[in-house]
């Protein structure tokens, strides 16, 4: 069985070596590590290329222009030739039981279409935070399943996976053309292909967390409504549709994720023209009377009152689901 390493990477000199060195500690070592470099600025070229004489199984794919992340994703993953593909991100690490351990679950499993795990939160410093673990069993679900939990959103820890080759093939790579969601459409673009998938409540990874400095994340608030819409509409309606649904279920999901991310048209970091083009995405989402009230509400001054019931709505299911992930396990 053999097994690829594939890490995108765009501007990452700070992480690029300790995550590809988490590979090669590995209890079970791939055959191959692919990096595909999005014609990154930084001297993130000159650290691979000195790792690339070190490490006889690292390959580098130098784009001749910048594809963005689904473009540079979708390049890096077909280049591999392994049966079991790890997409892993350029500043994260897996810890070294991982390739041992999913590719184990994905053999023992041959209708799961990529296995995932819990991970352990980093900071930009590599201190340890909290874990990240999913609220579902440990072990295998089906397609049908997996497209139904998908309504809720992409549902991994953190986006480090082990693919199946063939289910890849399947679908094509990535279909997606947006640079954010792209991974949940993958995943359900599998489920859409008939597969399951396979997790373990072990944490083999760890995953980097980023404070929004500058407002970088908030700033990407277009690109996110987008990419969901394009999940919504252009992979879960069709897989839904293909097995005779009923589609009432994701016309509700589009709406809860309209009205949860209506909440930036109070934010200050947005001038009219960007608020406009905010709101005919979301209206695009879903058009519903929930979520035009919940566009007028921010617009109008009444955003905070609606945030604090969101957020503390949010805070009670964090607290139930920590009090259920940490109870002790009984037979």
């Amino acid at each position: 069985m053999k097994i690829s390493v594939c890490i995108p990477t765009y501007n990452q000199a700070a992480y690029i070596g300790l995550t590809i060195r988490s590979v090669m500690v590995q209890t079970l070592l791939p055959d191959e590590i692919i990096v595909s470099d999005d014609c990154s600025t930084d001297n993130t070229l000159e650290i691979l290329e000195k790792l690339a004489a070190e490490i006889s199984i690292l390959t580098i794919i130098r784009q001749q222009s910048n594809k963005g992340i689904a473009g540079n994703t979708d390049a890096c993953l077909r280049a591999a030739t392994g049966d079991y593909i790890v997409k892993l991100d350029s500043d994260d690490a897996l810890l070294p039981d991982y390739i041992k351990t999913l590719s184990a679950l994905l053999t023992e499993h041959p209708q799961a279409g990529y296995a995932h795990a819990a991970v352990r939160e980093i900071d930009h410093n590599g201190h340890a935070g909290e874990p990240r673990r999913l609220l579902r069993g440990a072990g295998f679900v089906t397609s049908e399943d997996a497209l139904r939990s998908a309504l809720k959103g992409y549902r991994v820890a953190a986006n480090i996976l082990m693919f199946r080759k063939e289910a890849l093939e399947k679908v094509d790579y990535i279909q997606c053309t947006q640079d954010f969601a792209e991974d949940y459409f993958l995943s359900v673009c599998i489920a859409k292909a008939g597969y399951g998938n396979v997790y373990s409540p072990k944490i083999l990874s760890a995953y980097r967390v980023w404070t929004d400095q500058g407002n970088v994340r908030k700033r990407r608030k277009l690109a996110e409504i987008n990419g969901l819409n394009a999940v919504l509409s252009n992979a879960i309606t069709p897989a839904f549709e293909q097995r005779a649904w009923d589609l009432n279920p994701v016309l509700r999901a589009k709406q809860h994720f309209a009205i949860t991310h209506s909440g930036c048209l109070s934010w200050k970091v947005y001038n009219k023209e960007e608020k406009r083009e905010l709101e005919n995405a979301i209206l695009k989402l879903s058009s519903a009377p929930a979520t035009k009230f919940f566009i007028w509400s921010h617009k109008n001054g009444f955003g905070k009152v609606l945030e604090v019931y969101q957020n503390s709505a949010a805070t009670i299911k964090r607290h139930i689901k920590k009090l259920i992930l940490t109870r002790p396990q009984t037979r």
